[in-house]
């Protein structure tokens, strides 16, 4: 799970990023970004995320739940490597039911490296 800084919790802020936000997809999820913008890079909020995963993806809560975790997870992995000022959600597709983090983590680095959201060390 995702320290609590790094969720995106607010029903507004989620329905604002889906409103706003850009719109990446990969076969096993989407994303849905928003860059903060018109903050001092010294008041740099760390970036947050929300994981959706609809009943279309499957009936079972067992399986939408293991697929948020394994975002999740996949996400905090990233973290130091993510660039701040930045609210996204990932929506979950059939294409993840049954796949491993290991599968899942180049796929989430591939999203954020074409995103240009990963800071370059």
């Amino acid at each position: 799970m995702l320290p609590k800084q790094y969720r995106l919790h607010d029903y507004q802020e989620i329905e604002r990023v889906k409103k706003e936000g850009k719109l990446s997809q990969s076969p096993l999820f989407g994303v849905l970004i928003l860059e903060k913008t018109g903050q001092s890079v010294s008041l740099s909020v760390p970036p947050r995320f929300a994981f959706i995963v609809s009943k279309k993806v499957s009936i079972k809560a067992t399986e939408r739940n293991r697929i948020k975790r394994v975002l999740s997870e996949s996400v905090r992995s990233l973290l130091p490597a993510i660039k701040p000022d930045i609210d996204g959600i990932f929506l979950g597709k059939r294409g993840i039911i049954g796949k491993k983090r290991t599968e899942i983590e180049p796929e989430l680095e591939n999203i954020f490296r074409k995103a240009k959201l990963l800071r370059e060390f």
